[in-house]
């Protein structure tokens, strides 16, 4: 490209003056600029494009002597590639015209709408289903030894942060989360030790980012806070700054104006700091060997702890067992409430079988709600909303059947939601088998919208309407011969052959005479016309809006689909356990306050679960304050 810029012979059209603009405005993004059906890349984004795809490499000017590298995707299967480059790390900005190429007087306008980067993803294409999907943000003030990292799931919305006191311990956090992207301070000088991340880093500029007062001003705003005392962060400007980073972020990369647009529009949930007291800290050398999530040699599956207890249905579920894995809890109240509920799913057979088949056929409602809230969604998206809505009730029903139920249970369903207001507009508006795109109609039911009935109606039934007007026209005029035609020149006709030797009706208005015929129009006849014409444009422009208008109120009640995802991870996440418990024959274990440690007959799960009960002898294992039965410093792992 600098070649061909310095080349004094060289001309650049247009559109490629427009193209040169919006990629210098949206440095270290590939740009996917929209033309026609397709997004196209040129010069080096093109042939990086190339490679990375495996699509072709063509030049925009194959004849000339300094040739333009382009190559393009179609725009609807662009999600596949996209998801293909987000995974090697690459951030893709999308350049959308932004108006009506038929009302462009010259060259279309474009813009960038947003920018995709590996941290911000919402598309289910992009994303692993049990897999949280964290944009990082950190900071380390040398001088005051003090640093926090907050993390977020744009896809889900959550989002929490850690102070501490030891720079390596904000890196075991990093190690933890395993986020997709990590956003540094430019200067910042990435720990040896974690090179691994080096790929994933964003440095960005510290004023503008790690600012401590516009950092605090993005929380508020997004937060809905006066205050940040009620976020719990008035007293921590190292989170604040991490936390800032996060936000300003989010904005560049969704395209929004910290001072025209409101910032909870960003959908993330109510900021909470981690507490620790709350839970067990297992750093990443715990979780190494302890293979809770991979094997020693790195890859995941059998001979983890997680595979052998994954047995949740949902996504929400096997985040929540995840989160649980990691972060386990510590108090013991909330422990034994959740083993009794874990207890009753595992003495309920019947109970749990059924419940399971439920839970199967419900979505990932956190994911769903997201891609809504953000206008990110398709019609498919309402569907599967609305399958997953449609299985609450029962739930709900087949729960309520059990009288005997633990208190912590009837607790959380005592804040069941059916959310059957929205089930029921789902299923007044949208048709079975929608449409996958919203711009080409086809979307909603007949019944719905009397006006999209009336468009409805003349698109599927334009040919009736026609025939029934030249039935009237021959029946009221006495006119048996007259005939329907089309032209390109004319649009619709009446004809009538020079034989006829009748009255012509008054209303026709004579168009064209032929040797053997003669062609007339009525006003009646030109206006169904237009009608007809206009019909199929009109249709699929009142859809879109309706569908836009069925998106804004069923974004309205995210918090509601946040909640009841809630509910439903949770009792994915007892059944599941309840179901380990069944299928390798587990029983419950008795917590003491004290000291000491019996396992009576004990198995390895993950062991277990790959060489089969047959070939695992149980072991049992009795520790305490003892010296001859404890665990001493001088141990090594």
């Amino acid at each position: 490209m600098t070649n061909i810029l310095h080349n004094s012979s060289f001309k650049l059209t247009p559109m490629l003056e427009q193209y040169l603009r919006i990629k210098e405005e949206n440095p270290g993004a590939l740009l996917f600029f929209r033309m026609g059906d397709f997004y196209e890349l040129f010069f080096e984004d093109a042939e990086i494009a190339a490679r990375e795809l495996q699509i072709a490499l063509t030049s925009r000017n194959p004849n000339a002597e300094t040739q333009i590298p382009m190559a393009g995707v179609p725009h609807h299967a662009a999600e596949e590639y996209l998801r293909q480059l987000l995974d090697k790390g690459y951030k893709v900005a999308i350049c959308e015209q932004v108006e009506d190429p038929k009302k462009a007087k010259r060259l279309v306008k474009r813009a960038v709408t947003r920018i995709l980067t590996p941290g911000t993803v919402v598309e289910e294409a992009n994303l692993t289903a049990k897999d949280n999907n964290y944009l990082a943000a950190l900071v380390w003030d040398s001088q005051k030894q003090e640093g926090a990292v907050s993390w977020a799931d744009f896809s889900t919305g959550e989002w929490t942060g850690i102070v501490l006191k030891k720079e390596e311990q904000i890196w075991q956090w990093v190690v933890k989360i395993d986020p997709k992207e990590i956003l540094l301070p430019q200067g910042y000088k990435l720990p040896a030790s974690c090179s691994e991340f080096k790929a994933r880093v964003n440095e960005v500029p510290p004023a503008s980012y790690f600012d401590l007062q516009s950092a605090a001003e993005l929380i508020k705003k997004s937060q809905k806070v006066a205050t940040l005392e009620v976020l719990d962060l008035a007293d921590k400007p190292a989170l604040i700054k991490a936390c800032g980073a996060i936000l300003m972020y989010l904005l560049q990369t969704q395209k929004k104006d910290a001072e025209t647009q409101n910032l909870a529009d960003l959908h993330l949930c109510p900021f909470k700091p981690l507490n620790l007291s709350k839970y067990l800290f297992l750093d990443e050398v715990t979780e190494r060997n302890l293979e809770l999530f991979k094997r020693l040699d790195g890859q995941k599956g059998p001979g983890t702890l997680w595979h052998a207890l994954d047995n949740t249905l949902t996504p929400m579920g096997g985040r929540f067992l995840r989160q649980r894995l990691a972060q386990p809890w510590k108090d013991k109240s909330t422990i034994l409430k959740n083993q009794e509920v874990v207890e009753f799913f595992y003495t309920q057979d019947r109970l749990r079988d059924d419940l399971r088949v439920y839970l199967d056929k419900i979505f990932d409602l956190e994911r769903l709600s997201t891609r809504i809230f953000l206008n990110r969604c398709n019609p498919k998206d309402f569907v599967a909303l609305r399958q997953s809505l449609s299985i609450l009730p029962r739930i709900k029903k087949l729960l309520d059947t059990y009288e005997e139920l633990p208190k912590y249970l009837r607790k959380i369903l005592a804040t069941w939601d059916d959310l059957n207001d929205t089930y029921e507009l789902l299923i007044r508006s949208l048709k079975d088998n929608p449409s996958h795109l919203i711009t080409e109609g086809g979307l909603f039911r007949q019944g719905y919208d009397p006006e999209l009935d009336q468009l409805i109606d003349l698109t599927e039934h334009g040919e009736a309407k026609l025939k029934e007007l030249l039935q009237k026209e021959q029946e009221q005029n006495n006119l048996p011969k007259l005939k329907l035609g089309y032209n390109k020149v004319f649009g619709y006709y009446f004809g009538l052959s020079k034989a006829f030797k009748g009255q012509i009706p008054e209303h026709f208005e004579r168009r064209q005479t032929l040797v053997a015929s003669e062609r007339f129009i009525t006003a009646e006849l030109k206006e169904l016309e237009e009608r007809l014409f206009s019909a199929a444009e009109k249709r699929k422009a009142r859809e879109y809006n309706l569908f836009l208008d069925l998106r804004e109120k069923v974004a309205g009640e995210r918090q509601r689909f946040l909640h009841m995802a809630d509910i439903l991870a949770r009792l994915d996440f007892w059944q599941g356990l309840a179901q380990a418990a069944r299928k390798w024959e587990w029983t419950k274990p008795e917590l003491s306050g004290e000291l000491v440690l019996h396992i009576k007959a004990g198995r390895h799960p993950a062991i277990e679960a790959v060489q089969g009960r047959a070939n695992y002898i149980p072991n049992d294992l009795y520790m305490d304050r003892s010296e001859e039965r404890r665990v001493g410093k001088e141990c090594r792992s």
